[in-house]
């Protein structure tokens, strides 16, 4: 049985959420049940990411099939209050609604919406399983864009019992390139496939990281990836990892099969209209 996921998106921000919406959708092997519109610390940005999350559904041709929830337009304030929101609510719903599984929530940005939630309801910390991209490269850390644009929400999470899983945007996702020469893979697969090509042309042709694929792909096949089990460290506001102040497990992405994970990308393009 496929499993269950949300993507936690800031579509808006980058390009590599377009291609990872896509990738997830098209490649056939979960079950998605949606997805949340995030924030990326720009005024209406959450927004922006919300109407771009419906246009690439457009594009695939699926733009009925799954709920779009809006979510938080800012970082938390404090780590007591949540930011009410249709997107918190739905993970939570998804969450204690799902007795024969784990719902895995994908967060491909700032952490907000997952935070909201867990603050509202702790109990999903035994529903769910986060993969994140997150901070720069392990184990030392650093404030990444992700991180940094809400770190106090980031602490929560890393402070909860949540199952967590960390993809460090840097040493390890930023493998995952782009280039001028995959154009013919890219281009003319459809509507969303010059789309996502007319977005990387706004590169003027340079090599581009779509780190956001990554994390769909090591939930498609964890074989693609290397990883560690290791005790969990605290996190710093600085975004830097504290391991003298440990508290659970945590499972790190160290290293990637760019290669492979690539291919199966490329090659989900090749579904557009199955």
């Amino acid at each position: 049985m496929p499993c269950k996921i949300i993507i936690d998106t800031d579509a808006k921000n980058e390009i590599d959420d377009q291609y990872a919406i896509a990738y997830a959708v098209l490649s056939g092997s979960f079950d998605v049940r949606g997805f949340t519109a995030a924030h990326f610390g720009k005024k209406r940005s959450m927004e922006k990411s919300y109407d771009e999350i419906l246009l690439v559904l457009k594009l695939l041709g699926c733009e009925r099939k799954y709920p779009v929830l809006r979510g938080a337009e800012k970082a938390l304030v404090n780590s007591k209050t949540p930011v009410d929101s249709p997107a918190a609510r739905f993970i939570i719903n998804e969450a204690l609604n799902n007795p024969e599984g784990y719902l895995y929530v994908i967060c491909i940005a700032a952490i907000s919406n997952l935070a909201s939630a867990y603050l509202m309801e702790p109990k999903i910390k035994d529903r769910i399983k986060v993969i994140w991209l997150a901070d720069k490269a392990w184990p030392k850390g650093g404030l990444f864009f992700n991180m940094k644009k809400d770190t106090l929400a980031a602490q929560i999470i890393f402070g909860s019992e949540i199952d967590l899983t960390i993809i460090p945007a840097c040493g390890t996702a930023n493998k995952l390139k782009i280039y001028k020469g995959d154009r013919n893979y890219i281009e003319g697969k459809g509507e969303i496939g010059n789309y996502l090509w007319k977005l990387f042309l706004k590169r003027l042709w340079k090599p581009k990281a779509i780190y956001d694929v990554v994390a769909i792909a090591v939930l498609k096949s964890m074989n693609w990836c290397t990883w560690i089990t290791t005790p969990r460290p605290g996190l710093l506001r600085n975004g830097k990892f504290d391991h003298s102040n440990t508290k659970g497990m945590i499972t790190v992405i160290t290293d990637i099969d760019e290669a492979l994970i690539k291919k199966d990308f490329l090659n989900s393009l090749d579904r557009i209209g199955q």
